[in-house]
């Protein structure tokens, strides 16, 4: 077999791990679901009523809540999940717990660049972005999935193709009114349009 056949056929197992863990894992696993509906929820809502047109620094500080609390939430699973011996060993708890450190670290870091003004935040912050990273290893760390080299490398390939459905969808659906009257609060102050998507993360992505 060719060796680009092997390597699409490598990417295509990679995307359907992808999809089973964020649309069907949570579904067959209803336990998931007391943490990923409310992230979930609150993350459609805080798209597009607050960061439809991009997110404020505000907006982003606000939304560590949702990786702090999933870390939170995670440690508490863990440590249920050992005491009922159904995971073990010094390896496995150790990785674990290391990994539920970094993402508190992340959502940590992301109250003190808000505190500090630091506009990186609405790059590393917006409610896209926390959402994923709660639902794309609650799976794991609920001890429904195991997290592989396999299930890293699909969360971080195809984080772009999450990212953009997100910018597409926000692109053709109109501005909720809440927006609408945010804009028109722009243009009051002078600012015009501009002015608004500039305040609100047009130049997010400029450092």
């Amino acid at each position: 077999m060719v060796w680009y056949i092997d390597i699409i056929i490598y990417f295509w197992e990679l995307l359907k791990h992808w999809v089973y863990t964020l649309v069907v894992i949570p579904f067959k696993e209803p336990q998931l679901l007391w943490l990923l509906i409310p992230v979930w929820l609150s993350g459609a809502f805080a798209e597009f009523f607050q960061e439809k047109t991009g997110t404020s620094m505000g907006n982003a500080t606000s939304n560590a809540t949702v990786v702090l609390w999933g870390s939170i939430d995670w440690t508490r699973q863990t440590v249920s999940l050992l005491s009922q011996k159904v995971i073990g060993g010094f390896a496995n708890l150790l990785l674990r717990f290391f990994f539920i450190a970094i993402v508190f670290i992340y959502g940590f870091s992301i109250v003190v660049f808000g505190i500090k003004g630091n506009k990186i935040i609405k790059k590393i912050g917006r409610v896209r972005e926390v959402t994923y990273v709660i639902a794309i290893f609650t799976p794991v760390l609920y001890g429904v999935m195991t997290l592989t080299a396999s299930h890293i490398i699909a969360a971080v390939l195809f984080f772009p193709l999450f990212y953009g459905v997100i910018e597409l969808i926000d692109k053709i659906t109109p501005n909720p009114k809440p927006i609408e009257e945010d804009i028109e609060e722009g243009k009051e102050a002078g600012g015009g349009l501009d002015s608004f998507d500039s305040k609100m993360g047009k130049d997010e992505f400029k450092f």
